[in-house]
């Protein structure tokens, strides 16, 4: 390890460079220490005067305001109150989460999260079991999970379980390609 000693270079072990972290961790808890505990010393751009102040929470030009509440960043404060409405309507008419977040491009459980704060009562859709004898049918004609999955709007996991239930015996794996 390199460690800058006021404009000379010198070579410290890694025991050494070890020892001088913990001799600092224990006497200089504060981030003026962080300088020389970086694993790369290279200059940094601030003092340590300007790491402390970086280090408080609230406005730097107005001088610190106590701790800041933490805040999620909204999914409904993203969309705005017209795409909301729409999407709170779409979801009470039955459209599904997945296929909504699909849809928005967030994560199914942030919209899900978001529906059930604005009273959607969101559940998953359970296979009937003229679909569960419908998937067993086009598995055994030779249809895979993939294209069961696409053709009726299912989730990887319902399929298989439906499968399952029907007592289908499963094939065989396809070999993972090399790519």
């Amino acid at each position: 390890m390199v460690a800058r000693i006021e404009g000379e270079v010198a070579i410290r072990t890694p025991a050494e460079e070890n020892r001088q972290q913990k001799r600092l961790l224990d006497e200089e808890p504060d981030l003026a220490g962080i300088k020389t505990l970086c694993s790369n010393h290279w200059e940094l751009p601030f003092t340590p005067v300007e790491l402390r102040k970086l280090a408080e929470v609230g406005d730097r030009d107005q001088g610190s305001k106590g701790s800041a509440e933490y805040r999620a960043h909204e999914l409904s404060r993203r969309l705005g109150a017209k795409k909301l409405s729409e999407i709170v309507r779409r979801a009470n008419s039955g459209e599904s989460a997945r296929s909504l977040a699909q849809e928005l491009g967030v994560a199914n459980s942030a919209l899900t999260r978001m529906l059930r704060e604005e009273g959607v009562s969101v559940r998953k859709s359970k296979v009937t079991a003229e679909d569960e004898q419908a998937l067993a049918r086009a598995y055994d004609a030779g249809n895979t999970i993939a294209e069961l999955e696409k053709s009726f709007k299912l989730s990887h996991g319902a399929v298989l379980r439906a499968l399952h239930r029907t007592g289908v015996e499963m094939r065989a794996k396809a070999p993972r390609r090399k790519s």
